[in-house]
């Protein structure tokens, strides 16, 4: 049996509970009539994790995380770090945001994409194979490939340095 690991930030939110349910309930036939599991790690703020509040599935792991703090990570989910944690996937998908909804101050949307800069930085540091980034543009389903988020880092590190 092969196991895919599926790291989802905004893991406890409304859609990252809903895949983390949906990828922990299928089981997946490859064509060779081998069998799929999942992993899922749903990656959330500590003061969004309700711990009254049942998980969305029993398998998942919860590993508690800000990203607007990179330097000061939690740990959690048995110890895992979120470095380790993306060292270890084959897919983040990306739905975090510091308020997800429209009305969003200009403030609330900078600190959203400074976090979306630190997880996809983090992502190709951690050689990670795929990511999906679903959040400040609703409805769009965006996949990178490892080279194109190092594309994308390179030429905004550029922008940066001058």
């Amino acid at each position: 049996m092969t196991t895919r690991t599926i790291v989802i930030t905004g893991g406890l939110g409304n859609l990252g509970s809903k895949l983390c349910r949906h990828l922990l309930n299928q089981n997946s036939s490859d064509g060779d009539g081998s069998k799929t599991s999942n992993k899922v790690i749903l990656i959330e703020h500590p003061n969004f994790i309700d711990k009254n509040k049942p998980l969305p599935h029993d398998d998942a792991i919860v590993l508690p995380c800000d990203l607007g703090s990179p330097n000061q990570q939690d740990e959690g989910g048995g110890g895992l770090s979120l470095k380790e944690a993306l060292q270890g996937a084959d897919t983040l998908i990306h739905f975090s945001a510091v308020n997800p909804y429209p009305n969003a101050s200009w403030s609330e949307c900078a600190q959203s994409m400074d976090h979306t800069f630190y997880i996809f930085q983090l992502a190709v540091l951690c050689k990670g194979k795929s990511v999906v980034f679903l959040g400040c543009v609703r409805g769009l389903l965006v996949t990178y490939s490892a080279q194109l988020l190092q594309r994308c880092i390179y030429a905004h590190n550029c922008i940066h340095a001058q």
